[in-house]
């Protein structure tokens, strides 16, 4: 799944998806592929790409590299919601970044964003998702992967030792990660669910 908030950046999706099928030219997937300009920022739109590809009885596993920083919490909640709404949406894969690391790059990259700036970063970190119904099966940092396959410079490996923050009460910290969600069982669910503040002690 792709999209952008930014109508410019929709209007330009289309041509996106032509180069890059140029780019692969005869290569030959190895499922059934179809590469769809969607804005899912429109509630219209999302719910009718999904009664499309979101088979019944298929389990579907969403991955979504990329796309929910560019996205207000308002428009995450309510694809979070359409997502649990389908039946064969089983989990959803895809990257998080704090607060912190949301605003550090958006001030690195400086007007490269200014027709797609950052927006999605709860401070709540992952309980935004838990609050709507989901349940987090892994957070992947980043750091700490890099770490592991020997990617960060010798300076910062030791910091990879030291544990990682709470990912559901980030503040001001550094964090980033690939996520995997899945439906939340009954006990799973929060009793006072608040997907765009502090969760209830």
């Amino acid at each position: 799944m792709s999209g952008r908030e930014d109508s410019r950046r929709s209007r330009a999706l289309p041509a996106l998806i032509a180069e890059k099928e140029q780019l692969i030219g005869d290569e030959k997937p190895r499922c059934k592929l179809d590469r769809v300009s969607v804005d899912l920022a429109d509630p219209v739109a999302r719910r009718t790409f999904l009664e499309r590809y979101v088979e019944p009885g298929k389990s579907v596993t969403v991955i979504s590299e990329g796309l929910v920083i560019y996205l207000d919490e308002s428009v995450v909640t309510a694809l979070a919601r359409d997502l649990l709404a389908r039946a064969g949406v089983q989990s959803w894969i895809l990257d998080f970044n704090s607060p912190r690391i949301t605003t550090e790059m958006q001030s690195s990259m400086g007007a490269t964003l200014s027709n797609a700036p950052f927006k999605f970063a709860p401070a709540n970190g992952l309980a935004f998702f838990e609050a709507l119904g989901w349940s987090v099966r892994t957070a992947c940092s980043l750091f700490h992967e890099g770490a592991r396959l020997e990617r960060l410079p010798l300076w910062m490996r030791p910091f990879a030792l030291l544990p990682g923050p709470n990912p559901r009460d980030l503040k001001d910290e550094r964090w980033s990660a690939v996520v995997r969600l899945e439906r939340a069982t009954q006990a799973e669910r929060p009793s006072n669910p608040v997907p765009g503040g502090s969760q209830p002690e």
